[in-house]
């Protein structure tokens, strides 16, 4: 009897344990997560300076985003090449580049100082501000660039006293916002007694009006006079 009970105990037992579930079986482990791609930013001045085409005159050099350009540089020292739509143009390091209303570009040091210019040619492809280092040019066009307003500016005698020959480089004769900032930053430069608002409304007639002239001549003894009369008088009240 006994013997029966523990078999029958032992049947059941085999019984119970086949009808178990089985074991759960472990979870896969989490799939890795995707590192993000980090995209550069097509604006960043630091990419395109190390990826595009260096534009130079003097000691100051632009970088356009567009690799391989060709490049030609004047007798003068400016440099011009011929770009297609949607470029940005990057300033050096240090340096800014600001859009101005015409369309035209002035490069500044760090004190706000004049330091380069930089046009467009046909007038109405202008460019436009994207950050205190780019500006971006939309539409295909030639650009110009320089670090040279004044070719010269040397005092001698005239009728009436002193007089400044200025002579403007091709670049500033073209004129433009750019070209006017230069200008009067490189005459004071290189004539520091220069700085009167008269010399300085004398500057900018002959700038407008006179853009072909050999040099423009500027005397500190002329009376400082509205623009009508400076007109009038073509530029030497």
């Amino acid at each position: 009897m006994r013997t029966r009970a523990a078999l029958v105990a032992a049947l059941l037992a085999l019984v119970l344990v086949g009808c178990a579930p089985d074991p759960a079986e472990p979870s896969p482990p989490p799939a890795p997560s995707a590192t993000p791609t980090l995209t550069a930013d097509p604006m960043d001045p630091t990419g395109i300076r190390a990826t595009g085409t260096p534009v130079t005159s003097g000691a100051v050099t632009l970088t356009v985003s567009v690799p391989g350009l060709v490049v030609a540089v004047d007798p003068d020292g400016s440099a011009r090449a011929s770009v297609p739509g949607d470029v940005l143009v990057a300033a050096p390091e240090g340096l800014t580049i600001t859009a101005l209303s015409d369309g035209t570009a002035a490069v500044r040091d760090g004190s706000g100082a004049f330091v380069a210019g930089l046009t467009t040619d046909p007038w109405g492809t202008g460019l436009v501000q994207v950050g205190p280092d780019v500006v971006r040019l939309d539409d295909a066009a030639d650009l110009w660039f320089t670090s040279v307003a004044v070719e010269s500016a040397v005092w001698g005698e005239a009728e009436g006293g002193r007089s400044l020959a200025v002579t403007p480089s091709a670049w500033a004769r073209a004129r433009g916002q750019a070209a006017q900032e230069g200008l009067w930053a490189q005459v004071v430069a290189l004539a520091p007694e220069a700085d009167t608002p008269g010399m300085k409304a004398q500057l900018e007639c002959h700038e407008l009006g006179a853009p072909d002239k050999a040099t423009w001549n500027l005397e500190p003894w002329r009376p400082d006079v509205d623009a009508i009369e400076m007109i009038r008088e073509r530029c030497n009240p």
